[in-house]
């Protein structure tokens, strides 16, 4: 063994603190190897093709989440990527919270009279984990029963019609036992039709009750949605709005004043009780698409539905937009091994 081998780890460590200040994270695996070698570079091959499977973001989702992969099965997962009578120790650890998620060695049921060769692999693993966070949402369905929504759609539906069917779907994707909906309608003025709650059952209701009818306040219905989620939301909650909309606002007053009306209501929105609301907007038909994106929390959250059919498709794209949230978590992988000659 080389005696300075502590002080050249440091060295490593540091420099891989410096090249994720500088470079930042990725999706992608940037492996860093020190081979510290008294002969050939067989233990180099070795200490290379082990990081390369324990890199596998299949076996580091394993270690992440816990008891998928056990201490015994590395063990047994190291014998065979590795010569009889090696010694090995190898750890992973989060960089995201510093903790130990694994660690295993042989070397203390192991003796070697002496080593000829050494390796020390060092590894920084950024990846996304994808996830389903079970954090509670708070979720107001705002939607559009002007007039136009009447219209017909085919012999047998109305766009409303299909609107309520997509809506019902969202809300059969949500957990009622950690999550809640509630509904606001508007047209020429806005209603609270439905508080917020995890009754999927009297939200679903509700929607089938709505009938179309009059113009279009899309600011009134924002503000009615902030006013449930001030007075009902839950603190420890993700608030959510998504809109619907088939027109352009045009109250109250004339439509210059309803879209700046709604624009300041979204704004608000986003800062509402100091944690704001996610806000999704659909566009069905001929909608006000510039408005709507503005509307949005970003431009991702924007939707647009050429016909009332593909409204379903939408809101379940939605759902899982809330429901699966991308976790990225960053893993040190250290890895000492030794052969004897």
């Amino acid at each position: 063994m080389i005696k300075d081998e502590k002080g050249q780890a440091r060295i490593i460590e540091a420099m891989l603190a410096c090249l994720i200040l500088i470079v930042g994270l990725s999706s992608a695996a940037y492996i860093y190897r020190v081979n510290i070698s008294l002969e050939e570079n067989i233990m180099e091959e070795y200490g290379a093709n082990i990081c390369d499977v324990l890199c596998d973001p299949v076996i580091l989702q394993k270690i992440i989440q816990g008891g998928e992969l056990t201490e015994a099965q590395l063990k047994t997962l190291m014998g065979t990527l590795l010569p009889t009578c090696s010694l090995y120790d190898v750890s992973f650890q989060s960089l995201t919270s510093n903790n130990t998620l694994m660690n295993t060695t042989n070397t203390a049921s192991s003796y070697l009279p002496y080593s000829v060769f050494s390796t020390l692999e060092m590894a920084i693993v950024p990846l996304p984990i994808s996830q389903v966070e079970y954090v509670p949402i708070d979720v107001m369905l705002v939607m559009d029963v002007s007039g136009s929504m009447g219209d017909d759609y085919n012999e047998t539906h109305t766009k409303l019609d299909l609107a309520k069917a997509a809506a019902k779907t969202f809300i059969d994707q949500l957990n009622g036992t950690r999550d809640r909906a509630g509904l606001v309608s508007f047209s020429t003025d806005a209603d609270l039709v439905c508080s917020l709650t995890n009754n999927s059952e009297t939200v679903k209701s509700q929607i089938d009750a709505l009938t179309a009818g009059g113009y279009t306040n899309i600011g009134g219905g924002i503000s009615k949605a902030n006013e449930e989620f001030v007075n009902n939301g839950r603190s420890d909650a993700i608030w959510v709005m998504i809109l619907l909309s088939d027109g352009e606002a045009n109250r109250p007053e004339n439509e210059t004043y309803a879209r700046q009306y709604a624009f300041e209501q979204a704004e608000c929105a986003k800062i509402l009780e100091g944690k704001g609301v996610r806000i999704y907007t659909v566009g069905l038909g001929s909608p006000d698409e510039e408005l709507l994106r503005q509307i949005a929390t970003d431009e991702n959250k924007y939707y647009y539905a050429p016909t009332s059919d593909q409204l379903t498709s939408i809101y379940l794209a939605i759902s899982k937009d809330i429901l699966l949230q991308v976790r990225y978590e960053t893993i040190i992988i250290n890895l000492n091994i030794e052969g004897s000659g």
